[in-house]
């Protein structure tokens, strides 16, 4: 990353650190916070069933996608700040400024696939359980999924930037550990249970790999909010450290549960795993956590994409007044709210929905584009022989589960549909 810059402006040479503190920006543990609660979210509930799919190698797969996305985060970064004068705004900025306007659609695509699918998959969780949790017919799952929207859409319109919403983090973050520990403790009771004595568990399905890749690539996708994380760090120099531990400390909570969840329900393991857990009081407080989680991580997301979306269509007090860009503001993102509320009664598939999602969006963000994009803004012809061998295994990687991934959740999701329409 850029130390300190020398540019000329009126005649005169001004030194620009690009990486200087900013005093009014939030705390590096924030970001890390911040970071944890995004990455460690509903992606975790799915890890025992991605296991499923691939057999015990899943967990070397673990290892080695928390090493790419470590790294690709680091390239990423350096991204923002390639030519010394200025940071790149957004992650479809830096497409922009290293493919032009085919990179700019590229990473809006693939970008907006995420920041919109992922909210619509926690909508689609946590109306399924709020429907299981509360036993009352009258209300739907779809309506529960509404419900779920309108509490997400609370602080998504009342905050404006990453900065507020950062301090909702650190909730959603201890609700993960939480979620965790109702996960393996509901795993460790069901260890010697009759029903799942004859569950088979692989040591490798390769048919499936791309598709357990995929599953987990998305426990690792946060570079949809990166950007806007690192720029409300108050000590930007400490973003690969923040990065880094956020990751690994996410690592260790997915370990935590795909280990004990697949050794206890094998080939019977589903998505997400609280359907297998003991139908006891921890399991529904369990459950009431990972709605409180989705609460709180959606408008995370949804944030990232607002601010963007805010920002091309200048949404800003400085051109519509406060009044105004207050007003505006808030239609644009209760109509974003909408459309994810919609979608998530479309498709009400959690663990197929995840899948595509992994295998759609985050394979491309996380693993192939920052590597490409890196190439293109700063260059490869000063790495070491083997950080290219490690690139190009990167690349291959994410294209491979990519397109595989998405051709077997797309026939996944194709079989829910008809299954639903049989029935």
């Amino acid at each position: 990353m850029y130390e300190v810059k020398s540019v000329k402006s009126d005649r005169e040479s001004v030194q620009v650190d690009l990486l200087a503190e900013r005093p009014e920006q939030g705390s590096s543990f924030l970001a890390y916070a911040n970071v944890v609660c995004v990455v460690a979210g509903t992606g975790t509930l799915g890890l025992p069933y991605a296991l499923k799919l691939g057999g015990w190698i899943g967990v070397g797969i673990l290892l080695l996608s928390l090493l790419m996305s470590i790294y690709t985060a680091i390239l990423l970064m350096k991204c923002l700040y390639y030519n010394g004068k200025y940071r790149l705004s957004s992650y479809q900025e830096v497409g922009r400024h290293a493919f032009g306007r085919a990179g700019l659609i590229a990473v809006w695509f693939f970008h907006t696939s995420i920041v919109i699918g992922a909210p619509v998959m926690y909508l689609i969780l946590s109306g399924t359980e709020m429907k299981g949790l509360v036993a009352n017919d009258a209300i739907s799952t779809k309506a529960w999924i509404w419900i779920c929207a309108a509490i997400v859409a609370i602080p998504f319109v009342a905050m404006k930037t990453l900065k507020e919403v950062a301090v909702m983090s650190v909730f959603g973050a201890l609700a993960t550990v939480v979620l965790v520990i109702v996960a393996v403790r509901g795993s460790i009771i069901d260890l010697h249970n009759p029903a799942y004595a004859s569950v088979v568990h692989d040591n490798v399905i390769l048919a499936h790999l791309p598709t357990t890749v995929a599953s987990i690539s998305i426990c690792f996708g946060g570079n949809v909010v990166y950007m806007h994380v690192e720029e409300a760090m108050r000590y930007p120099r400490s973003w690969n450290r923040v990065v880094a531990a956020a990751l690994a400390t996410c690592s260790i909570l997915y370990i935590a549960t795909a280990i004990p969840g697949y050794l206890t329900y094998g080939s019977e393991a589903q998505s997400p795993i609280l359907a297998n857990l003991p139908n006891d009081t921890a399991t529904k407080i369990g459950t009431v956590v990972i709605i409180i989680h989705v609460i709180l991580a959606a408008p995370i997301l949804l944030t990232s994409f607002a601010l963007e979306f805010e920002r091309l269509l200048d949404i800003t007090v400085t051109r519509r007044g406060k009044v105004m860009e207050r007003v505006y503001r808030t239609i644009s993102r209760l109509i974003l709210v909408g459309i994810c509320g919609g979608i998530a009664c479309t498709v009400p598939y959690f663990g197929d929905f995840l899948s595509l999602l992994g295998a759609l969006g985050n394979c491309t963000l996380i693993f192939v584009l920052p590597i490409l994009c890196y190439f293109k803004l700063i260059g490869w012809r000063h790495l070491k022989w083997y950080e290219l061998l490690w690139c190009a295994i990167i690349v291959i990687i994410g294209v491979i589960s990519a397109i595989i991934g998405s051709i077997d959740a797309i026939k996944a999701l194709k079989t829910d549909f008809q299954n639903d329409n049989s029935n």
